[in-house]
């Protein structure tokens, strides 16, 4: 897709964060149950001094329009099994897979497959209604985003998808459930703490552009 490159720089394969989401098992969870995916091409807006958060941009390429990545954030973030849904043309916006997500779903096609289009029409018709709910929703910025609150959501659901299997497949000792609590706990403060670091900081080359 054609862009104006003096304005932005495309983040595609092979980008190393976008390589972990492919590569990493953990993340079919976000995937397949969660619905949260990544798109095959994001903008990120070399221009603005915002914080990184509020200069991705994620065009469609089936009519061109960009949208910020923004439109994707918070509830919205969730629940986009099919993709990103474009709310110009209603054509999806290509977004990858992880590897893992790719294996489960080809070996349970069987099961699911025969209900695909069904439930696309349905996801669709729902990503619409979202769509319109939100338009009346303060603007989703680095500011006002619940760092600590993602980060705790984040700990969560990798307990629930990576020890609570664990815990109800066999018995364990009430000590064994206190640390996998512990350790999600941390985890999920570590990564709320890491995003707000990488997501909200500002874009410190246009700053030093301004001193010179």
């Amino acid at each position: 897709m054609d862009f104006d490159q003096s304005q932005y720089k495309a983040w595609k394969l092979p980008n190393l964060l976008l390589l972990h989401w492919v590569i990493n098992p953990g993340l079919a969870f976000n995937e397949i149950i969660l619905g949260q995916r990544i798109p095959k091409l994001t903008l990120i807006d070399k221009i603005s001094d915002a914080p990184l958060m509020e200069r991705q941009y994620v065009p469609c390429p089936h009519c061109a329009t960009i949208h910020k990545g923004t439109l994707w954030a918070k509830k919205a973030a969730f629940g986009n099994w099919f993709g990103y849904l474009c709310p110009t043309c209603d054509k999806t916006i290509p977004c990858l897979w992880n590897i893992t997500s790719l294996i489960l779903l080809t070996l349970t096609f069987p099961v699911w497959g025969w209900f695909r289009s069904s439930l696309e029409t349905k996801w669709r018709s729902a990503k619409k209604r979202q769509y319109a709910n939100s338009s009346d929703d303060e603007p989703v910025t680095a500011k006002n985003t619940a760092w600590l609150k993602m980060g705790l959501l984040y700990g969560v659901i990798m307990f629930c998808g990576m020890s609570l299997p664990q815990i109800l497949k066999s018995e364990v000792s009430l000590v064994y459930i206190a640390t996998q609590i512990g350790i999600w706990l941390i985890a999920g403060l570590v990564f709320g703490g890491a995003m707000k670091l990488f997501l909200g900081r500002k874009n410190k080359n246009i700053k030093n552009s301004e001193r010179n």
